[in-house]
């Protein structure tokens, strides 16, 4: 593929609920645009843009797909999204570069669950977008619903400027309201065509009032337009054109097309407002990012200027390894280029490079400002990061991936295939940021984090095919902290003798709570060197030891301060050992006498859902003993904030989407540690000695 300059390149998002048609859609704008000789189907794992073997099985979309192809003179840079939310991270990925989207929706249903997902990210990132509404020769399609679905659950300013004729199985052509023209569809998926017909006459009047209101919204942007449009009642088609172009751009306005992407009938007029109506990177506000000297930095799209790119997303090939997809916001790439990686200030060289169409690739020579190439892997760069050149070191703001909402405990069925494991889930991680592992030293097992149960059961099946392991998920235990709500004091000591030199330590500790959060302090309050000053250090050391497990049920204690006072010590017998076993027995027997108490993490939880489940959401929270801290209204939405136990967490991302129609989001963090209720502390601690003894059993 030839370089394309920056004003003849359109970066565009597909985005939409799952299932309603993304990637049917763009295989057919590569099959019209000559990108590839046939027209692929999901069903029949025949895609471009499916790179996976799990994709082409489960028939969904899991990883970004990028298609690069031309089409009336322009590069289009096509970024297939996801619909699923559990994959939404690659959402937040192409979001954050492109540069307009395509906004799908099902005919027949309108705006959906993953509608509404997708939005909110549209809105944060401030991104221009066209509707189009797809599967209009399905069975119920409703063009005029549909688009009214985006006025009445988005709040989105949508402006028909296609309208169908017929519906369902009556499909055959379309209204064209910016040409005032109609076409008719004859032949389907590749025999394909269209022609000029008049304007059917049951549809004359509703197009004309469709084309008042359209030629209103063109001109609102633009007062010479609009001057224009108030004295003669029209505008020239480029008029209108430029019209909706500023208005786009200015994301209150979203025109609305129609087609069948299976039937590939009105794919190819989409693509034509692709390229009048979208805008290129040079009609979008250039990225700002932090300069070297701590302020803004502007990059504007432009080739002469120095480089300035993000790498979005990193994709697993076959053959190459790892490819990390880079979009340019400012300069000129080409293989060989030495940059400043300056997220990390590390040197980077960009090696060969490519353009992408789904999984076929071809040699990119270079590629100018607001261009998109695909890298071979780069040495020290990652998803997120900022490459600059070196006399202008910007970093850029990376994509703004949302918080993990579900955790699992991870074990390798095979023991020794740890250190696999965790290698697989750290390239995976790469690939897919919403992915996370964390050890809990506490706890003594490794988590990972995603966006649902699919996400996860997505990570457990790539790891058996692609890293060669066989792994489990179980229910994570919850880090636990135990700690004490008295003074208390006590002694003991260690003897032992057999035979020869013995062991003789005896330490008399006091404990005391301390303020939440407080952790730990030791104190040294020997007088007269009762013990001498050098097995102090062995006492403070048995005391941090009996603290890594707690007496009542093995967790880790927390806020205790505690002070070695007094003891006795023998010449011969004594040793650092000897105190330091003494110390950890009688810090177990210490707490023991102190009122000691279970504490459990809170998380800070925030859930938005539409305003008629608000009753159940707050009624599910209450019966998992959350504290309801207030609610705000979000336009159709309510915003629940509480503190919950993260006990009574688990696998609630799935539970809330059952009990709010797939509509109710989440994200949570950790708040505080809080008293666990008694009658729960003691069934707690009732498990934690029956794991204890099966553990004992066993080993």
């Amino acid at each position: 593929m030839k370089e394309f300059a920056t004003a003849q390149i359109r970066n565009v998002a597909l985005v939409a609920h799952h299932g309603v048609g993304k990637t049917t859609i763009a295989e057919a704008m590569l099959f019209n645009a000559k990108a590839t000789t046939r027209l692929g189907r999901v069903a029949d794992g025949t895609t471009l843009l499916y790179h996976a073997p799990d994709e082409i099985t489960r028939q969904i979309t899991i990883d970004l797909g990028l298609a690069q192809f031309e089409w009336s003179g322009h590069k289009i840079n096509l970024l297939d999204t996801p619909g699923y939310p559990d994959f939404v991270g690659d959402v937040y990925s192409a979001l954050r570069v492109a540069d307009s989207a395509l906004l799908v929706l099902r005919a027949a249903t309108g705006v959906e669950v993953g509608t509404e997902v997708v939005w909110e990210v549209l809105k944060q990132e401030r991104t221009p977008l066209l509707v189009v509404v797809n599967q209009m020769d399905k069975e119920h399609a409703d063009f005029d619903a549909a688009v009214r679905s985006c006025h009445d659950r988005l709040g989105i300013n949508a402006v028909a400027v296609q309208l169908p004729i017929g519906e369902s199985e009556n499909f055959h052509g379309i209204i064209d309201l910016i040409e005032n023209k109609a076409f008719t569809f004859t032949g389907r998926g590749m025999e394909e065509k269209s022609q000029e017909v008049p304007i059917p006459d049951d549809l004359t009047a509703k197009a004309a009032a469709a084309r008042a209101t359209l030629l209103e919204e063109a001109a609102t942007g633009d007062e010479a337009l609009m001057e224009k449009f108030l004295s003669t009642g029209e505008l020239t088609v480029e008029e209108i054109r430029r019209g909706l172009c500023e208005r786009v751009v200015q994301c209150d306005l979203a025109p609305v097309f129609c087609c069948s992407g299976y039937h590939n009938l009105g794919v190819k007029e989409v693509l034509d407002e692709v390229v009048d109506v979208l805008p290129s990177p040079l009609d979008v506000h250039p990225q700002t990012g932090a300069g070297s000297g701590g302020g803004g930095t502007a990059c504007k799209a432009d080739a002469s200027e120095p480089f300035a790119a993000t790498i979005f997303k990193t994709l697993a090939e076959a053959h190459l390894g790892e490819l990390s997809l880079i979009r340019l916001w400012s300069g000129h790439a080409e293989p060989g280029k030495e940059l400043l990686n300056t997220t990390r200030n590390r040197s980077e060289k960009l090696g060969t490079l490519y353009h992408l169409t789904g999984k076929e690739r071809s040699d990119c020579r270079g590629a100018a400002a607001g261009d998109i190439v695909a890298a071979v892997k780069l040495r020290e760069s990652h998803t997120g990061d900022t490459l600059a050149d070196k006399s202008r070191p910007v970093k850029l703001t990376p994509p703004d991936f949302p918080e993990p909402v579900t955790a699992e405990c991870i074990h390798a069925k095979n023991k020794g295939d740890e250190e696999k494991m965790a290698a697989g889930i750290a390239r995976l991680h790469e690939e897919d940021p919403t992915l996370a592992r964390h050890y809990e030293e506490s706890t003594k097992e490794h988590l990972v984090f995603g966006m649902g149960d699919l996400h996860l059961e997505i990570l457990v099946e790539r790891l058996k095919k692609r890293f060669g392991v066989d792994v489990l998920l179980t229910k994570p235990h919850v880090p636990y902290r135990e700690t004490i709500r008295a003074k208390a004091e006590d002694e003991y000591r260690h003897k032992k003798q057999s035979g020869g030199r013995g062991q003789f330590g005896e330490v008399h500790l006091r404990v005391e709570p301390l303020p939440r959060g407080g952790q730990y302090e030791f104190a040294n309050e020997i007088k007269g060197g009762v013990i001498p000053g050098q097995y102090i250090p062995a006492v403070e050391k048995g005391v941090v030891a009996g603290m890594e497990r707690g007496p009542l049920a093995g967790y880790p204690v927390v806020d205790v301060r505690t002070a070695v006072f007094f003891g006795k010590y023998h010449d011969v017998d004594s040793s650092e050992m000897a105190f330091k076993i003494a110390a950890e027995s009688c810090f177990h027997q210490v707490v023991l006498k102190a009122t000691p108490i279970l504490l459990e993490p809170y998380q800070d939880l925030v859930v938005r859902v539409p305003e008629e489940f608000l009753g159940d959401v707050m009624g599910d929270l209450s019966s998992r003993r959350g504290k309801i801290q207030g609610t705000e209204a979000d336009g159709h939405y309510q915003v629940i904030k509480a503190k919950v136990p993260a006990a009574e967490l688990y696998k609630y991302a799935t539970h809330l989407r059952s009990i709010t129609q797939g509509r109710g989001m989440h994200s949570s963090k950790y708040s505080h540690y809080e008293e666990v209720p008694r009658e729960l502390a003691d069934r707690i601690i009732a498990t934690a000695k029956a794991e204890k003894e099966a553990n004992a059993a066993h080993s």
